[in-house]
Formats: structure tokens, sequence, C-alpha cells
């Protein structure tokens, strides 16, 4: 769980590991809204609080600065909503698209957000043993059962500390030649064989790169579209992990699942946004 608070001019949204470092956001972020408070002349930096009747002048810029946004996020902090999760921005149903490579390290830390109060999370991914490793690292505590999708081969002398008899943990290995039609069946099927009425369900897909590239823009969109009715008939969240820079064909998916996608999550400095 973090803590969330909501840009009341906005859409910008901030998640943070606790509501101590939500000042470095709401601070900065206030200040871009309100840069016309802060002046400069006569050799001195004065800030004039748009919410108050507090004013300063100082010399030291800096020092002025940094003043002027802890005195911002003190207006701010009864808006600052503690034990929450990302996916209650959706009511823990709909599709989430994460603005980070699958691979990406900052990633793991949402991933394992999503799965951790999840009671299946359903991973397809290209790297299952890495995908493990970072889950075992961060995760509490596993779901209640966990089955990991993707088409190569599990090794699991690569990761002989987790212990796989203490977690419910299978590894479902793909013909990589499958159509995104047969690895759309095969999640409906696992979701039917392992989900528990009244159960979150945490569904991951770090292949949207890889489905893109094999198949053409209509199927690629169809493909995520069925996926993700299938999991509103569950009840859960769809994350898609995507990077929209990496592939001209992958923005133009994402521009047709425009209205798909229900939120839209970046990881910046170990903190989880929603930029407007």
């Amino acid at each position: 769980m973090v803590s969330r608070w909501a840009c009341g001019r906005c859409g910008f949204v901030a998640w943070t590991r606790d509501r101590t470092e939500m000042a470095e956001v709401t601070g900065p972020h206030l200040l871009a809204h309100h840069s016309d408070a802060l002046s400069k002349s006569d050799f001195r930096v004065t800030w004039d609080c748009p919410y108050c009747a507090t004013a300063k002048t100082a010399y030291d810029t800096d020092g002025a600065v940094a003043e002027f946004k802890s005195h911002l996020h003190d207006h701010v902090t009864d808006r600052v909503t503690d034990g929450v999760h990302v996916a209650d921005q959706v009511g823990w149903d709909g599709v989430v698209r994460i603005d980070a490579a699958a691979a990406d390290d900052e990633a793991d830390a949402l991933r394992a957000h999503f799965h951790d109060a999840a009671g299946l999370a359903v991973a397809v991914t290209p790297t299952p043993e890495r995908l493990v490793r970072a889950l075992d690292a961060r995760l509490d505590a596993w779901p209640r059962r966990t089955v990991i999708v993707s088409t190569g081969e599990y090794d699991f002398e690569a990761t002989p500390d987790v212990d796989f008899e203490e977690i419910d943990v299978e590894i479902v290995e793909l013909d990589p030649r499958l159509s995104p039609d047969e690895v759309g069946e095969t999640v409906s099927r696992i979701l039917d064989a392992n989900h528990e009425p009244g159960e979150r369900v945490s569904l991951e897909v770090s292949v949207f790169h890889q489905i893109v590239a094999a198949f053409d823009v209509e199927r690629a969109v169809e493909f995520v579209r069925m996926l993700a009715a299938r999991l509103a008939d569950a009840g859960g969240v769809l994350q898609l992990y995507v990077d929209a820079d990496a592939d001209r064909n992958v923005a133009t998916v994402l521009n047709f699942l425009d209205e798909t996608i229900d939120l839209t999550v970046a990881v910046d400095d170990g903190r989880f946004v929603r930029r407007p």
C-alpha cells in the first residue's frame, strides 16, 4: 500500500511509499502551477503564497524556493491519503498502461505493487527467471496463486535461492509460434482454472512489444481489447508495460487503445505518477 496525492488543478496524481516522501512531489508540482508567485528583483527573491497571506523575501534564492515549496506542501497535507493502492484509481477493474520498459528495474517496484495486493497473479513475460527473482525480492508475500506464462524455458537452477515449495507458482511454457488469439485463450483458461470468486486478479503483460512486432496493428489492438474484456469478466487489473518511443507501431497501437486504457502510470524516481 502507498500514499496518494491528486492535484486539484490538473490530472496529476502521485503515489509514494509513505507520506513523508510526498513533500518532494507536491512542492515542485504546485510551484510549477504558481511560478508567477515567485519573483526576483533588487538582489532579493520574494514569494507570495496564492493560498494565504504569507509572503517572504530573502537573499538566498535556493533557500527561499525550498521554503516556498514546503509552505505549498503544508496547504495540501490533508489531501494526502494513506494506505491506498494504484489500482484503487480504477476500482480494481480496468487496464493500466505502464510507461516503462518491461525489463527496467524501476518497473519492478510497480509490478510488485500490483501482484502483492492480488490473490491471483498472472504474468505473461519473455523473461520468467528475471520476473521470479524480482518478485521474490520485493513482495511482502507471494499471492495465493501465481502463474507465469512465457515462450522461454524456465531454468530452475538459475534461481536456487527461491523456495518453490513455500509458494504456489506455476510456469506455463508457450510455443513461440502461437497467434495472439491462442495466447489470449491460454490466459483465459488460466483464469478459469485458478480464479476464486471475489479474489483480486493482477494480470501483467510484458510482451506487448513482441505482440506488436510479430503481428499487424489491428490484431495487436484486438488482442488487448479481448484480454481486457476477459479480465473484466473475472474482475481485475490488466497492466501493459510499454515504451512508446521504442517502436512507431507501438505508439500507433496505443493510439487505437486510447479508450480501452483507463489509467497511464510512470515510475519517476521510485514514485508512481499519473501525469496530466
